[in-house]
């Protein structure tokens, strides 16, 4: 099925990093000033079958099938965004499409030059420190990733695990496994956890984790305190303290409460280097947005039960 030309047209947007579809006749735009909402009329759907009819088609492009065991669905579309479809009846409304457009890899665009961290994170990521960047949806960490991962030497092998391909730095020997969903009976399933296994067998000399929200994290600290260097990862969390007690939570989940917390908290305290901290404001009247790296802490060690944490500059907004 073809994709409706106004839907080709929104896409193509200058500047446009999300797309909503609530249904055919609600549409809403990001265009960096906060969502704004298109009535649509004539629908861009004459129907919900149509849509529905759409959202599979799309989703077959890249080889995955719908079924309605699972109502959810990601999926990284040919054209460069990142689906996220929500099928009914977990949707009241109908079919929920939440489009995002994906950075390209463009190693002369610096977006984040202007930063007075930039330099000292390119300098650590180069030297083989491993990176937490921290931050709320939408607010450039995955873009940072990319850019950061671009400054790797070209020697090396980087190896990322993703639930959905999202990363694409300008590297010549960058790969990524993703994970898989089971199949209607329940079979087939890969998670991120046997990723990690796996990606250490593949000779790879950064482990790079999509985003941590699962018990993969474990795994790969461990690996951090075992010879491997260099990893960076992303994680939803509004400050560095708040993004360390989120990866405390997840190992402890993932040990299924076998592991003390000290035993995390010095993996923790020696395994990972630097969290940095992103987030996203409004200015003006005309709600420009301006994505921020705001805080930096260089992690050092651990003192009894407490990890010790230095900020590289004092707390500042800083624009980037």
């Amino acid at each position: 099925m073809n994709t409706p030309k106004k839907l080709i047209e929104w896409m193509e947007l200058p500047g446009l990093t999300d797309l909503l579809i609530n249904s055919s006749r609600e549409i809403y735009l990001d265009q960096g000033k906060g969502l704004e909402c298109l009535s649509q009329d004539p629908p861009l759907f004459e129907s919900e079958e149509l849509l529905k009819t759409w959202v599979l088609h799309q989703l077959s492009l890249v080889g995955k099938t719908w079924d309605a065991k699972h109502p959810f669905m990601d999926a990284t579309l040919i054209c460069g965004f990142r689906m996220h479809v929500t099928f009914p009846p977990i949707s009241r409304k109908g079919i929920l499409v939440s489009l995002r457009k994906l950075p390209e890899p463009n190693p002369s665009l610096k977006r984040w030059v202007h930063s007075k961290y930039y330099p000292v994170l390119v300098e650590a990521v180069q030297r083989g420190d491993s990176m937490i960047i921290s931050g709320a949806t939408g607010s450039g960490k995955t873009t940072l990733a990319n850019d950061l991962l671009g400054e790797v030497s070209q020697n090396e092998r980087m190896l990322a695990l993703e639930d959905t391909p999202e990363l694409a730095p300008h590297h010549p020997h960058f790969m990524s496994l993703v994970s898989r969903p089971p199949n209607p009976d329940g079979f087939g399933e890969v998670t991120l956890r046997t990723l990690l296994k796996q990606a250490l067998r593949m000779r790879p000399d950064r482990i790079i984790l999509g985003e941590c929200r699962g018990p993969e994290v474990l795994e790969l600290l461990q690996a951090l305190n075992t010879g491997h260097r260099g990893s960076l990862t992303t994680l939803h969390a509004n400050s560095p303290r708040e993004a360390l007690r989120r990866i405390e939570l997840l190992c402890l989940l993932g040990g299924n409460g076998n592991i003390p917390l000290t035993a995390i908290r010095e993996l923790l305290a020696f395994g990972i280097q630097w969290i940095v901290q992103v987030n996203r404001h409004y200015s003006g009247e005309n709600r420009l947005v301006s994505r921020e790296i705001t805080e930096v802490w260089k992690l050092e060690g651990r003192e009894g039960d407490t990890i010790l944490m230095r900020p590289l500059f004092p707390v500042h907004k800083n624009a980037a």
